[in-house]
């Protein structure tokens, strides 16, 4: 008679061999690689199977983005794990950033072998003048060609995605956080629809997207797959995933850090609902994964984000390098 651990094993192996055979899973199977007992089975278990799956389409290459802040702070939208928002007392100091020293941003993060540079914005949305005061930036970037330009400037029009894809931007950012079930309790100054649209209209304009979410917010597993399931339904290309580090001063302060294993699991279960999308793991893997970082391309990940952050630093972009350099996995170019 088989064991509660043997019939866990043969149902993961099951699923994992119907998705390299080009089935898409489904959300109750994607529900139980969240839910199965960890005393039932060894975490490795799973990650042996997002592994393979991770292998079969991107191989072992591992491909590297990094971020800088165009403009901090000041935020109008009240999303509530940000410390940006002006809706919350944060204790952030408000700056801009020149062109100048993104272009050398962008230039160290080329020769750490990044393959990708996002231009990150506060605030719900450019405004046209906005997108001008970036052209110098995005167009000496598109013209190098040695990194590719991306930019993350909140809800866009149609007709600021199409300025930007003519500026030569060829990667737009914009997650959708959560499931939408779960997406009021973490914004309600604008709607899930309003990403959704902004997501759309990037694809419209001929922009690559990347959109995710953040994992921790207090959302359910339900929520977490309902997550997967909502960018696999867009048809998205890179999904980034980031892990909530409480700001103090947002009203998510108190907000527990993911257990390394459930980040794991969650990573893992995000590879098997979406085999053929990069999958990048950026903010808050430090704090919650500690030293298990390693095991994240185990899991499914097929990128990271070296660096700095936002408003939250990063580990030493050489600790990720060397890294990736132990277990011998070369880098990637993000196009």
């Amino acid at each position: 008679m088989q064991t509660n651990k043997h019939k866990c094993t043969d149902r993961i192996a099951k699923i994992a061999r119907g998705v390299l055979n080009g089935r898409e899973i489904l959300r109750h199977e994607a529900l139980f690689l969240l839910q199965f007992p960890l005393e039932q089975l060894q975490i490795g278990e799973l990650l042996y199977w997002a592994n393979r799956i991770r292998l079969a389409r991107f191989g072992p290459e591992i491909a590297l983005c990094a971020i800088a802040s165009v403009r901090t702070g000041r935020c109008s939208e009240d999303c509530r794990f940000c410390a940006q928002s002006s809706h919350f007392n944060t204790h952030l100091e408000p700056q801009n950033t020149g062109t100048d020293q993104l272009l050398t941003a962008a230039e160290r993060a080329c020769s750490a072998g990044a393959g990708c540079f996002g231009l990150v914005s506060s605030g719900r949305g450019p405004t046209d003048d906005d997108i001008e005061c970036l052209a110098p930036v995005i167009t000496s970037l598109s013209r190098i060609g040695r990194i590719q330009c991306a930019a993350s400037l909140g809800c866009l029009t149609y007709e600021q995605a199409h300025r930007l894809y003519d500026l030569g931007l060829r990667r737009y950012h914009h997650n959708l956080e959560t499931s939408r079930r779960f997406f009021p309790n973490v914004v309600t100054t604008h709607t899930y629809d309003d990403r959704l649209d902004t997501v759309n209209a990037a694809h419209r304009a001929g922009l690559r997207v990347c959109c995710g979410g953040i994992i921790g917010l207090g959302e359910s597993v339900e929520d977490r797959v309902d997550l997967a399931f909502a960018l696999r339904d867009l048809d998205v290309d890179s999904i980034p995933l980031n892990f909530l580090t409480p700001v103090p001063g947002t009203p998510f302060a108190d907000r527990e850090p993911v257990p390394a294993l459930t980040a794991l699991r969650t990573i893992a279960m995000f590879r098997f609902v979406l085999p053929d999308r990069h999958i990048t793991i950026a903010g808050g893997r430090e704090k919650c994964l500690h030293s298990l970082q390693s095991w994240i391309f185990s899991a499914g990940a097929s990128g990271i984000m070296i660096g700095n952050y936002l408003t939250t630093s990063g580990r030493d972009i050489q600790q990720d390098l060397q890294m990736l350099h132990d277990l011998n996995l070369p880098l990637r170019d993000f196009s």
